[in-house]
């Protein structure tokens, strides 16, 4: 049953205040559990109870890791944190098209593509946290024989070097591979964790590799996009590549205002109407998406 949103604003405080307690009674319980039965034991008892409980969630018809609390959102966001990218998938990736998720995070791009189209799913996310559980979402929906899921970056060079992390925690956003800036203003940051990375050149992988050429590109690194592109440029003559989605801030970087007129003078046109906008994204100034489509392909 849906709640009318004037109903909603009136639970919505109590309803935080009952979580806000339960957390507390919970933090309260473990502690006392960790002090009488010690660390071994508890730690047990935790794994345990993790065991019995079923901390998947399904969305959509799809199974999602929920065994921590920014997988669990981004499940269940699935449909309405990016409803534009969920509109171009719908539109313009086509039944057993190849389908290239850059900065796949958990998968949830990836999940509904390769269900929804049967797509040939091809998914680089770079921290390890996040590939974890990005793995075990497409062995829980079987899709094995339909996503390689690669513990890469794309960037404008083949190299070894460092992804700097927000936060060392599943699910987690706003990293940076090669350079400690991230976020929709391209701010610096101090990592949480270093971690080793091989970044490709998405031109070299593509020719090195036995993999799908790509039919469609969902770019979102969260401030390397237009490094990313950069490394594709040998790809973006290929009329197989049929529309490429980025995001971008353009208010803040030069870089980004670029990448339009990159596309646009390869033979892309830029989307556009209500589905293809965030509009959150874009009236809280926020990087969004901007979706190009090969000319000829164009809605």
């Amino acid at each position: 049953m849906k709640l009318h949103p004037v109903v909603k604003n009136i639970l919505r405080p109590p309803y935080r205040a009952a979580l806000w307690l339960a957390a507390r009674l919970a933090h309260g319980l473990a502690w006392l559990l960790h002090a009488l039965l010690g660390p071994t034991r508890f730690l047990k008892l935790v794994h345990f109870v993790r065991r019995e409980m079923d901390t998947t969630i399904e969305v959509g018809g799809l199974r999602f890791d929920a065994s921590h609390e920014i997988p669990l959102y981004r499940a269940l966001t699935l449909f309405t944190k990016e409803p534009d990218t969920i509109a171009w998938i719908d539109d313009c990736v086509s039944e057993g098209d190849s389908f290239y998720d850059v900065g796949a995070n958990i998968g949830v791009f990836t999940l509904y593509a390769a269900t929804r189209k049967k797509a040939a799913v091809v998914a680089f996310e770079p921290s390890s946290e996040n590939y974890a559980i990005l793995n075990r979402n497409i062995y829980m929906n079987g899709l094995a024989d339909r996503v390689i899921a690669l513990n890469l970056a794309l960037h404008d060079r083949t190299a070894l070097s460092m992804l700097n992390l927000s936060a060392f925690m599943p699910g987690k956003a706003g990293h940076g591979f090669s350079i400690a800036v991230a976020g929709s203003d391209y701010s610096a940051f101090i990592p949480d964790f270093r971690q080793s990375v091989i970044g490709y050149r998405l031109d070299d992988f593509v020719h090195t590799f036995d993999v799908p050429f790509p039919n469609h590109v969902k770019i979102d690194v969260d401030g390397n996009d237009p490094v990313v592109l950069e490394g594709m440029r040998g790809l973006l003559d290929d009329p197989r590549l049929k529309s490429v989605a980025i995001e971008l801030n353009p208010d803040f970087r030069e870089a980004d205002r670029q990448v339009a007129d990159l596309l646009l003078a390869h033979g892309f046109e830029k989307l556009d109407g209500e589905r293809y906008r965030n509009l959150a994204n874009i009236r809280d100034g926020l990087a969004h998406n901007y979706f190009f489509v090969r000319g000829r392909h164009a809605l």
